[in-house]
This record gives structure tokens, C-alpha cells and sequence, in this order.
């Protein structure tokens, strides 16, 4: 059954939106998580085998429409008012609040002529902003859904700022709150 068949509130767990320029012979991870460890199931590679597909605009874009094929419960591209829709950057793993899976990761295995390399862009963060915002600390990392962006909650006394508990937390919106970066320092 398609995702897109399923009621429920879709809550965001990954992003493909990595600058990342592959070549052929490259391969895109996606691995996904529950809170028992990986689904193996429902993990897959993408092998570039075209030198358009490895294109920073192309990959996330196959991978995001793979996803909504192929992967239950789960579904790729960027949220709009109309609904989960695939875009040529910005995609957004997502996924039904009661299927349980809580992380998508990307890494990348990358071919150096005779040599094999893992370069690894997994996207670790503590927190999918706003979400837990109540016990933000500093050193805390929050994904920010609507950027793709990964920030960390800055030392005290500023990581007060980093906790949404009111609505002057608007201000303090990672990337976003007109006062950001007085909380948060942007590290991807």
C-alpha cells in the first residue's frame, strides 16, 4: 500500500537535500531506523549510473520518488499546502507518526578510480525542531524541518533562548526567528 493511502499526521525524520556532486559508479544510502535499530526491509542503495543522476539537483529528486514507490508508510519531497510534493532540492524523508520509524540516514559511497571511499553526510541531531523544544540544552543539535539545516543550542547563559516554551520562542527559531543566532549556531 502507498503511503499516500494512509491517513495520519507525516512528520519529518531526514532530509536528501546534501550538495553533494556524484559520479558513476557512486552509491546513495538510505538506511531507516526505529527505536529497535535499522529496518533492514525497508533500507536501500541507489547506484549513479548516468553522469546527469549524480547531480546535486538529479539524486535527491530519483531517490525522494524511489521512496514513494516502493517504501510503505514512508514518503519523500517537500510539504506544501497541497500535500508531500517532489522537488528538485529540499526533499524531505517523512513519515506516518504511528509507523514507528524515527530516523532516515544518507551516506554516500564513492568511488576513487581503483580505490573505494565512504564519505559519510548522515545527518545526526538530537531533536526534529520544534519537537521536545521544552528541554532544549546547550549542545543540543535540532534538525530544522523547513531548511534541511542541522543547528546546536549555544552554551549557556544563551541556550535559554534555544527552548520553546512561549511565543518569543518565534524569535529564537533556528535559521529562521529574526534573533536566531543569539541561541543556535548553524553546523550544516
Amino acid at each position: 500500500m502507498h503511503a499516500s493511502l494512509v491517513c495520519g499526521e507525516w512528520t519529518p525524520i531526514g532530509c536528501l537535500n546534501q550538495n553533494v556532486q556524484l559520479s558513476i559508479g557512486d552509491s546513495v544510502h538510505v538506511t531507516f531506523y526505529d527505536m529497535q535499530g535499522e529496518l533492514v526491509d525497508l533500507s536501500f542503495s541507489y547506484k549513479v549510473t548516468a553522469l546527469d543522476q549524480g547531480e546535486p539537483s538529479v539524486w535527491p529528486r530519483l531517490i525522494a520518488e524511489y521512496i514513494n514507490v516502493h517504501i510503505p508508510l514512508v514518503s519523500a519531497g517537500r510539504m506544501t499546502d497541497d500535500g508531500i510534493i517532489v522537488a528538485y532540492r529540499d526533499n524531505q524523508v517523512f513519515t506516518l507518526e504511528s509507523s514507528g520509524i524515527t530516523t532516515a540516514k544518507v551516506e554516500f559511497s564513492c568511488s576513487d578510480k581503483a580505490q573505494s571511499l565512504v564519505v559519510s553526510n548522515t545527518l545526526e541531531y538530537d531533536y526534529i525542531y520544534p519537537a521536545g523544544g521544552a528541554s532544549y540544552n546547550a549542545g543540543d543539535k535540532v534538525l530544522h524541518p523547513h531548511s534541511g539545516h542541522i543547528f546546536q543550542c549555544k552554551p549557556w547563559p544563551f541556550s535559554e533562548l534555544c527552548r520553546v516554551t512561549s511565543e518569543q520562542s518565534a524569535m529564537f527559531e533556528p535559521g529562521v526567528g529574526k534573533s536566531w543566532s543569539m541561541a543556535w549556531q548553524k553546523i550544516v
